[in-house]
């Protein structure tokens, strides 16, 4: 009579049950990942990645800022409607009301500002003291973030951000 050895199998095919269950995938980064697929224009990966940021912490103000970059795609401003633009300006007003430090969202603010008002017959005017004085005061990687992804070489705040940072 054959000995299969049953109980011992079962045991065995238990454990390693087990330890395939236990062993987990380590959760996500979703900034690093958000910011990886960001760098690499990845933009709905971002997007997905930044809204799981936004959700667990709704004060991440770069999240909330890299989440309007990403919504952008890599695109002039006027390549969207006014309503859709309207609606990315207004995040980044909340979001400079709640972190007044965050200069970056207020320049992105006036550059897409300026790229829709090149869509008309309207012109952008010319950088004031205050814009030259709030484009002096953005984080330069955060700057290079609205230059990289925001194409707007049109907007007399984009072309002066562009030279602060070449300085």
């Amino acid at each position: 009579m054959a000995d299969f050895r049953i109980g011992r199998q079962q045991a065995d095919l238990i454990q390693q049950a087990d330890n395939i269950y236990n062993y987990a995938a380590p959760p996500v980064d979703h900034r690093a990942a958000a910011e990886a697929a960001l760098s690499a224009r990845e933009y709905e990966s971002a997007i997905g990645h930044l809204k799981q940021v936004v959700e667990k912490d709704p004060g991440d103000a770069l999240a909330r800022f890299r989440l309007v970059l990403a919504a952008l795609r890599g695109r002039h401003p006027d390549h969207y409607g006014a309503r859709q633009t309207q609606a990315l300006t207004e995040r980044l007003v909340r979001l400079a009301a709640d972190d007044p430090d965050c200069h970056h969202a207020k320049v992105l603010a006036l550059v897409i500002n300026d790229g829709m008002l090149t869509r008309g017959s309207g012109r952008p005017r010319q950088p004031t003291a205050d814009t030259r004085r709030l484009v002096a005061l953005v984080d330069p990687a955060r700057g290079r973030e609205i230059l990289a992804h925001v194409p707007v070489p049109d907007s007399p705040t984009w072309v002066l951000l562009d030279r602060s940072l070449r300085d």
